[in-house]
Formats: C-alpha cells, structure tokens, sequence
C-alpha cells in the first residue's frame, strides 16, 4: 500500500507489536467528528469542520497544515480548555470531551516559571498531580543527567540558552503522570541549528520513553523525521486532507532525510501545503 493515500491502515511502530494488538487497544486518543466557530462582534468564523483522528498507545503523530487552520483550537478542545460544538474527545475508550487535566502539554515557548529553578519546573506537572515527591525528584535528576541539564538542577530560566530551556520544557511534560503528550510547535523559536539538534534530541528520547504524542509543526522535514503518523490539514476552517503513514523503520537516523522514499513524501507533503496556503490568498 502506497503511503500516499487518503485513507491509511494504522500501523504500529512499536517493536514486537501487531496490528491485531493495535486494534484489541483502545486509541490512547480518539477525535471524533469534532467541529468548532468563534462568534465576535457578531461575526462567526467556522475554525474546525469535522476533524477526525487517532493517536494508538505509544505512537508519535503529527499535524501539518497552513497558519490558522484550527491546529492550536483542536489542542484546546482536546485538553479541555474549549468546548466544541460538536464531536467528541475519547482518551483510551473514555469520552472525556470538556475535561481538564487528562493530557500533559508543551507549548510553542517553554513558559518556565522564572522563580523555579530548572529541577523545580520540570517537577510542576508531577506537582500539581499530587506524585510522591522523593520519587519525582529522582525521576527528575535522572532526566536531567540524560538530557544535558546535569548540574543546572538549580539553575533559573534566565541562565539557560533557548534549547536548555526547550528541554527543560519537554521534560516537564513528560514527566507529568499523564500518557498524551501535546506539543505545539515546540522548535518553532528556536534558530536552524538549535532546531535540528533539538529535532534529534527529541527523536532519542521519545524512542526510549515511547509517549503517546500528538505534535503540531509546520516543518514537513521533522514531521516525517519524528511521526509514524502524518494528518494533512486543509487552510481554514481546519479539515484532515490526507493521512500519510510514514514508512520508515525505527530507529531513525539522520540519514534518511536523503532516502529518494523520504524526498518524494516531503516534496508530496510540500504539495499538499502549497496548494492549501494558494487557497487563502
């Protein structure tokens, strides 16, 4: 099957698993026929239509699409903040559509606490969780040493470069007790350079920790560097379009972003986003 359909059947990145397994576990995330309008000054502008989408345990998915397509309202809606006018939000088989604390989140800036030093924000979603917290001060260090952050613990925000503080950021999501993760353009700040080894860094640790993922980005690169799983979204009122089933193996390395395979699906993906962004001018 070609990766380039519209409809795709999920596959599993997780070593030793099946489909059959796949199907037998409820979706970690499941997004149903979700549709959302903003009234102001008695203008209603329609934002999502009919978004549907699935995020399988311990799978890394991702969506692309043009600015003001609904991305960042379909993270509200699915955390809770916003309610949608119509559709539903399932979390491994629960509806939980308007329910707040079910999903840990990263934002597009790392949004530190400047009074808490680095080992003190990384601990804020454990925190407010109510963790043992001689536990998650050891999961904590334990995370730092691993990413680079050893021996800033006590370190504040305003002594940290822009990717110290992006890691210290993606930690405190990670370590927040809930399975789904969202991260919202969390490299978008940060300068070519920074962007690509934070792209890798990223890419190391979720294969160890293996989170349920649903990442926002504009980078075609990264989304077929990171996903299993790509969601094309159409320019507004935010639509799926395709949905792409990213076929290289685990684990990835730096060297398939030359792979002829990878170069067509960018080259497709780009497509797709230069006809959509035609759209809206």
């Amino acid at each position: 099957m070609s990766p380039l359909t519209n409809t795709v059947q999920l596959k599993k990145d997780v070593p030793g698993s099946s489909l059959d397994e796949a199907r037998s576990t409820p979706p970690a995330l499941e997004v149903s026929s979700v549709s959302k309008s903003f009234t102001h000054r008695r203008r209603e502008t329609h934002v999502l239509d009919q978004v549907s989408l699935t995020v399988e345990p311990q799978e890394f998915v991702s969506i692309v699409g043009p600015s003001g397509c609904g991305k960042s309202t379909l993270f509200h809606i699915i955390g809770g903040l916003t309610l949608p006018d119509a559709g539903t939000v399932s979390m491994d088989g629960v509806p939980v559509t308007g329910q707040r604390g079910k999903i840990s989140y990263m934002p597009q800036q790392p949004a530190l606490f400047p009074w808490r030093s680095t080992l003190d924000n990384v601990l804020l979603g454990a925190e407010l969780q109510g963790a043992p917290q001689a536990e998650a001060r050891e999961a904590a260090r334990h995370w730092l040493a691993k990413v680079g952050l050893g021996g800033f613990e006590r370190a504040y925000p305003h002594m940290l470069s822009g990717g110290m503080q992006q890691r210290a950021a993606f930690l405190r999501a990670m370590l927040a007790p809930q399975e789904l993760m969202l991260l919202d353009e969390p490299f978008s700040a940060l300068d070519a350079l920074t962007r690509e080894q934070m792209q890798r860094w990223l890419l190391e640790l979720w294969e160890e920790n293996r989170r349920s993922v649903l990442f926002i980005t504009h980078n075609i690169e990264e989304a077929l560097l990171l996903s299993s799983r790509i969601y094309v979204f159409s320019g507004r009122p935010g639509s799926v379009l395709h949905t792409v089933d990213v076929p290289f193996p685990r684990p990835r390395r730096d060297e398939i972003t030359d792979a002829p395979e990878f170069l067509q699906l960018k080259r497709q993906l780009s497509l797709w986003m230069r006809e959509e962004q035609a759209k809206s001018l």
